[in-house]
């Protein structure tokens, strides 16, 4: 088992305050990651002490940006390779998650955590190019692409009403620049709590431009 931070986990644990079970799930994720990290390298090596912080705690902040949840609507978390930020917010209580991951390796991961956990959590193993869907809601996802490749990728999937959560990192204002040469938008920038170079995009009224 890796070593964690304990000021890294007491961090986590200040911000979000999370309560007994969740933080059951959330311990009981991170202690099969450290196992199988070695064979499927599901992280950044240099990033496994500060998990709490640099995984978790990055995942879990946008828990208060997403909309409501509703039965009849599903939120997609494209590329969640690890779980992240996905398997995260379904630890949180959140049940309208689809995780997307084309990677057969990590999705047997990923099933074998939501069954442990005990989440409620679907899986798409594909890429997200070809999933079918005309009710989904949100699109979420941490580190997969450039915004303007991102949501070519999504295109299909978006509905009038869908809103993209996505971390981006110090480049944010240049991809939203990128994008606008091909779609009309409207975004909001939110601080991360873990990185002072980075920010949440909020973004909604997605139109391609003729």
């Amino acid at each position: 088992m890796f070593e964690v931070n304990k000021n890294d986990f007491y961090f986590f644990k200040n911000q979000i305050n999370p309560d007994e079970d969740t933080l059951y799930k959330l311990k009981k994720f991170v202690s099969m990651l450290g196992d199988h990290q070695k064979n499927l390298n599901l992280i950044g090596k240099s990033t496994m002490p500060t998990i709490w912080t640099r995984h978790i705690l990055d995942s879990a902040q946008i828990e208060k940006l997403l909309p409501e949840e509703n039965n009849n609507y599903i939120t997609v978390d494209v590329g969640t390779g690890a779980g992240f930020p996905g398997m995260v917010l379904a630890a949180m209580g959140r049940k309208d998650l689809v995780l997307c991951e084309k990677s057969k390796k990590k999705y047997i991961f990923l099933n074998a955590v939501a069954k442990e956990c005990n989440l409620k959590v679907k899986m798409y193993n594909n890429r997200i190019e070809n999933l079918r869907a005309s009710n989904i809601k949100t699109i979420i996802s941490r580190a997969f692409s450039p915004l303007k490749s991102f949501i070519l990728k999504v295109r299909h999937c978006l509905c009038y009403d869908t809103t993209l959560v996505l971390h981006k990192g110090r480049t944010y204002m240049k991809e939203i620049i990128e994008a606008k040469s091909l779609f009309y938008f409207n975004y909001k920038c939110y601080d991360s709590a873990t990185n002072s170079d980075s920010k949440i995009l909020k973004i909604d009224n997605i139109k391609e431009k003729k």
